[in-house]
């Protein structure tokens, strides 16, 4: 495939997309434990950007489940509440 000649943008440059199975195994349990996203995020000492796009490729690949409280969960921090 040829590159396109003008300035290419690389996006999420900031991120850090590699996890290791043991971060990823935990991030689902606290998934399953109904965690809102920006504490899985400080379980795992990441950003929650990363790990947003940890649980879309999870859920993709069916290995997680929709929950009650969909990305907020049902325990935990109530942010903005």
């Amino acid at each position: 495939m040829e590159r396109p000649r003008e300035r290419l943008i690389i996006v999420l440059d900031d991120l850090d997309f590699a996890w290791r199975q043991e971060d990823i195994d935990r991030v689902k349990r606290l998934w399953k434990y109904g965690l809102h996203i920006e504490e899985i995020a400080e379980y795992v000492k990441r950003k929650s950007d990363e790990v947003t796009l940890l649980l879309m490729h999870l859920s993709r690949s069916g290995k997680i489940k929709k929950r009650v409280g969909g990305v907020f969960g049902d325990r935990g921090c109530k942010k903005g509440a």
